[in-house]
């Protein structure tokens, strides 16, 4: 009798299981939470049940709920198989929390129960990526590529790590791998597309883009990944496909300024001055202070010049200071082919990106605190007058009252016009 008991109640389980993973398969994460809930009420806390809250938990993106429910679940289940299960989907959830030492507990606990060996390891390799431990990233990776080849993931985190090394022939064959696997995979079709445009191999470029910009879903991706054809495009001679790839960017992203300012770049290669700065003026309109997008003071300067009006030309261009963005939008950081070069020898220091290394956004400084960046900056020249031959100068930032971090200092290559700013 009671052997007939469990196996019924056994198979209420496996049913419920089933009608749960169904849900979830069709996205209804809240329909499945609600099954798991009654699940628990009317069978008790069965460990697959356990597992599959925390589990719905990260996938709503519910990460408090899903630490909650695996803490729950630990408390209640004994085997290491499961448990181990349960770590790795709070490790998930506290990566994305962006508390990485707990993160990196709970993997490391997890690969100890052995039972989520796989998922634990990809996952530490993540937290260690994101710590900059590459080295302890790149031996979880290989462990988790030995035991299972045909998953993209580990490739793809691989890659970027390769990427940021600098190390881009290893990069490309990760990413490409990783597209081959999962060719869904949105930012590893990106990041090598990037690669192949930097190698100038332009037409493998192009038809690695093509899924992306057609059919993409992240405009995170799809929109640099437009911007990135249009330029090939430009590059190809091929102005009209150049504009409607810069449209796509903007459709993507209609409230940031680069698929206008590719668009502009699109116009003045086509010649058309006036279609360039009608699309200037809409980028300028999608940001607070003009200088955060440097780029528009030479588009404009070149549409001045179609137009014979090179005196406002060479004034727009003197305006200008830093370095350009759009490139960094289209190549990312490790790849950006403008990265240290001014648009304006005179002007190289980016006030405007130092004030986002030092508070993450300029509008977060202190009241006052770029016009005494901008005092310090204007007696560079003079130093550099005042000390022939000298590599580089190295000037005391402003440190206002109120900030926690130590003063910085701002360091001047004199020989390539580099600015920079060192903690």
């Amino acid at each position: 009798m009671v052997e007939s008991e469990e196996r019924e109640s056994a198979s209420r389980l496996e049913e419920t299981i089933s009608e749960i993973d169904e849900l979830i398969a069709e996205g209804d994460l809240d329909g499945a939470r609600e099954a798991i809930d009654g699940a628990l009420q009317a069978q008790g806390t069965a460990g697959e049940l356990l597992l599959l809250r925390a589990e719905v938990a990260l996938e709503s993106e519910e990460y408090g709920e899903c630490v909650s429910a695996a803490e729950d679940g630990l408390s209640k289940i004994e085997d290491d198989e499961t448990a181990a299960q349960l770590l790795a989907l709070a490790g998930y959830a506290r990566f994305y929390l962006d508390e990485l030492d707990e993160a990196r507990a709970s993997f490391n606990e997890a690969v100890k129960r052995g039972g989520a060996f796989w998922s634990a390891l990809v996952g530490r390799a993540m937290v260690h990526e994101d710590l900059l431990f590459f080295r302890a990233a790149m031996l979880d990776l290989d462990r988790a590529i030995e035991l299972d080849d045909q998953e993209a993931q580990p490739f793809a985190i691989r890659g970027s790590i390769y990427l940021r090394r600098g190390e881009l022939e290893s990069a490309s064959g990760d990413f490409s791998h990783a597209i081959t696997l999962d060719p869904e995979d949105e930012e590893s079709r990106l990041n090598l597309a990037r690669l192949l445009a930097i190698d100038q191999q332009t037409s493998e470029a192009v038809e690695t883009l093509e899924p992306l910009v057609e059919e993409g879903e992240d405009p995170e991706f799809v929109m640099p990944a437009a911007l990135l054809r249009s330029q090939l495009s430009l590059m190809l001679g091929s102005t009209d496909a150049a504009s409607e790839d810069a449209q796509v960017a903007i459709d993507v992203a209609p409230d940031q300024p680069w698929g206008y300012l590719q668009l502009a770049a699109s116009h003045l290669t086509a010649m058309n001055a006036g279609d360039a700065i009608a699309a200037l003026k809409e980028a300028e309109d999608r940001v607070d202070d003009l200088r955060d997008i440097p780029d528009v003071f030479v588009l404009r300067a070149s549409a001045y010049e179609q137009l014979d009006k090179p005196e406002k030309a060479q004034q727009l261009r003197q305006e200008a200071e830093g370095t350009a963005r759009l490139p960094l939008i289209v190549y990312g950081e490790w790849l950006n082919p403008a990265q240290n070069i001014p648009i304006n020898p005179s002007k190289p220091v980016d006030v405007r990106r130092l004030l986002s290394q030092i508070f993450g956004d300029p509008a977060n400084a202190p009241e006052g605190y770029e016009e005494a960046v901008r005092e310090v900056i204007s007696q560079v020249p003079k130093m550099i007058q005042d000390n022939p031959g000298v590599g580089q100068i190295r000037v005391e930032l402003p440190h206002f009252e109120g900030m926690d971090e130590a003063p910085r200092s701002l360091v001047v290559q004199v020989g390539n016009k580099k600015g920079a700013a060192d903690a």
